[in-house]
């Protein structure tokens, strides 16, 4: 193979139900000179037998056996460890992509002389797809300045509460280029928001990141994935997402300049901590739930969260939720989490 342009990083575990049509997408790209790297991270189902076959097939196939499930950051990292292509981007086992994607990521980082690229993507749902674009231009190339003010804090949260995200830090619509990754790498301990974590620090070292602001990525949502069903990491995770960003920004000289969006994502981040306990595949039973909404909604740090809330002209939905959260009405709260699902 001639010098690799990008290597794309799949973890997975027990994925053969879509694993096929994620590797199929994968070979199936127009860019000349790409690896795939797939990180077996100790599946048990027939995910194994699939890789042997693709790899005997393909050279632009390789694979790497985790010796047990060490969860998705510790997969992506052994990835980008075996890399060897300029850039790097992944690719969750459950979704596909289209053809041009990463010809068209490399070519305009490349162009712009940029180390990271991103694209839109499509969320596939069972009853069809919703097109995702970006709050830029399509060709917006913002440099490190304009990443720090424009970009990472769309990624953060909204202006003011809302219940929706400018740009998800979601890391398969990214492309980085991997000597300005050097040695950064997922946090192991963070196995929720794991992707906000890992972009913003590496926003924070790029020179320029280009917009492609065309759905080249599809996210696929069904029963089992990650953000429909109940994480025990869940509100673990956003907290040490967050202390660890907050970390990075006061490192930066942006700490208090991200402050208030901060603020408006723990509100958002608490709020969802309470509805985890009501997802799909939650292990506890309602009086068990109202019991852990009640002892999370007392904690000091989360009551302060909304004491100086402004429900006035938020939406009702959000509203409803705030004005529960605030009151720490954990049994109205619950239930209305629970007969939402």
């Amino acid at each position: 193979m001639s010098e690799i342009k990008v290597s794309i990083v799949v973890p997975v575990y027990n994925g053969a139900r879509f694993l096929k049509e994620c590797l199929d997408s994968l070979l199936g790209q127009t860019l000349e000179a790409f690896e795939v790297i797939v990180v077996d991270d100790g599946s048990t189902d027939s995910t194994p037998t699939l890789l042997t076959d693709y790899m005997r097939r393909d050279a632009r196939v390789r694979v790497l056996k985790q010796p047990q499930n060490g969860g998705v950051s510790s997969a992506r990292n052994a990835g980008i460890d075996a890399a060897r292509g300029e850039y790097v981007g992944f690719c969750d086992a459950d979704d596909w992509i289209e053809p041009p994607m990463y010809d068209i990521l490399y070519a305009e980082a490349k162009r712009r002389g940029a180390d990271m690229s991103f694209c839109g993507v499509y969320k596939n749902m069972e009853h069809g797809a919703a097109k995702v674009d970006l709050p830029f231009a399509d060709g917006t190339l913002l440099d490190a300045q304009a990443i720090r003010e424009q970009l990472i804090p769309e990624m953060l949260a909204t202006k003011t509460d809302s219940e929706e995200l400018p740009i998800s830090g979601y890391t398969p619509r990214n492309l980085f280029r991997r000597e300005m990754l050097g040695a950064l790498r997922f946090d192991p301990e963070v196995h929720y928001a794991e992707d906000l974590l890992f972009i913003v620090q590496a926003l924070l070292e790029a020179n320029a990141a280009v917009v492609v602001n065309r759905p080249l990525y599809h996210y696929r949502f069904h029963d089992g994935s990650v953000t429909k069903r109940f994480s025990a990491h869940v509100p673990a995770s956003h907290e040490a997402c967050d202390a660890r960003l907050e970390v990075a920004f006061k490192r930066a000289g942006l700490l208090q300049a991200y402050a208030p969006r901060m603020r408006i994502k723990r509100r958002k981040t608490a709020a969802q901590a309470v509805e985890n306990l009501c997802l799909p595949g939650t292990p506890y039973a309602f009086p068990e739930r109202v019991r852990r909404a009640r002892a999370y909604m007392n904690r000091e740090d989360v009551r302060a969260l909304f004491a100086d809330v402004r429900l006035k002209g938020l939406p009702p939905k959000l509203r409803t939720k705030y004005a529960l959260m605030r009151g720490r009405h954990a049994l109205a709260l619950t239930l209305l989490y629970s007969l939402m699902r």
